[in-house]
This record gives C-alpha cells, structure tokens and sequence, in this order.
C-alpha cells in the first residue's frame, strides 16, 4: 500500500488544490493509498505566504501574525483530528473553503462556526486547540518534517513506490496527472536513472 504525507500550511492558499488532488486520487486508487495532511510551519512558509497574498516582505509586525495565524490554525487542525480522522479533514476543508473561497477572515469566530457546522465536540476541542498535548503532537509533525526534509508548503513525500526503495518527495505540484503517473509507478524510470540534482524534466521531484 502506498502512504502518502501532504505536508500543508493549514492557510495557505495553494495547500488547498494539492489535498484535492489527494483525495482525487484516493478515490480512484481505493485501497492501495492510506494519507494523511499534516501541518507545518517555518519562516519560509510564512514568507510564502506573505508573497501569495502581496504582502510586505519587510513588516515585521505583518509577519509575527500570520505566524501566529498559522500556528493556530495547525493546532486546531490537530485538535479537530483528535476527534477522527475524517471530522478532522472535514474541519480543514471546510474551513478552508470559507477562507479561500468566500474570502473570510481566520478568527475564532470562524473556528467556531467550522468546528460545529463539522459536528466536532465543541467543549472537548475548545480544550484540545489550547492544550499541551496539542502543541506537543505538532511539534512532533514538525520533527517528522525535518526527517524527511520538507522545507516548504505544500511538500508532498510517498513511500512504498513498487520498484523505489526509498522514499519520494514532490513539492509545487498543482498537477493531479503527474501525481497520479507518480503514484502509478509511470515516473520510476525517471527516479532511477536520472541524477536528482539534474533533473530537469521535473525540477521538484527527488527521493529521500
């Protein structure tokens, strides 16, 4: 079975195409795909998305609220999947599409609004957004970022290719064909016999 792991800004704009071509993709693959999007954050992601929204690279202030935006929202993507994993997917998109697509603010207000329309516990996950725990099992998908040196949003990483035996990593893909044919095995040559480093064909596609 192939695992797959969508590294994601859980507010950053262009994450949001990337896991619906995942989910494409799992429904045409069923069985033979498990994923999971996790959220991660760094200097660059906010950078990114500081350049995503015309944003002044050089506002300081600008710059530690987006972070603590995005900080936020990643916990509270955390919490919402400590109450499934699919109210937890539910709750990201949802709240995504309020923000990228009716052009709403993040706020707590619009968490809230999202956490019940995705018929999550409310009390339980007002308690797990703030909570310890929380933050700690963040830190821990930061850490398994590092290890499979993601660096920036959205950072696809797949292991269990049929013929690759290490793991592959694909970052600024906005194509659902080239993650299937990559998924399919159609880009194993590619991997195999091409230097990474000279890639030129697929500049953002490497094996761990």
């Amino acid at each position: 079975m192939l695992e797959l792991y969508l590294f994601i800004n859980p507010i950053g704009t262009s994450c949001f195409n990337s896991e619906q071509n995942i989910l494409r993709l799992a429904e045409v693959l069923k069985d033979q795909l498990k994923f999971r999007f996790i959220p991660f954050i760094n200097l660059e992601t906010i950078s990114s998305m500081m350049v995503e929204n015309s944003l002044p690279l050089n506002n300081l202030n600008l710059r530690n609220r987006l972070f603590q935006k995005a900080y936020q929202a990643s916990l509270d993507y955390k919490a919402a999947l400590f109450q499934g994993k699919k109210r937890g997917r539910e709750f990201l998109l949802n709240l995504q599409q309020e923000i990228f697509e009716n052009n709403i603010s993040y706020c707590d207000q619009l968490v809230q609004q999202i956490a019940i329309t995705s018929h999550l516990d409310w009390e339980m996950f007002t308690n797990d957004r703030r909570s310890n725990f929380t933050a700690n099992s963040f830190r821990q998908d930061l850490q398994m970022a590092a290890e499979m040196k993601v660096h920036s949003y959205p950072t696809i990483v797949i292991y269990n290719l049929e013929g690759i035996d290490c793991g592959v990593s694909l970052t600024e893909c906005n194509s659902y064909q080239l993650l299937e044919d990559l998924c399919n095995g159609n880009l194993n040559d590619l991997l195999i016999n091409q230097d990474n480093s000279k890639n030129q064909n697929i500049p953002h596609l490497h094996t761990l």
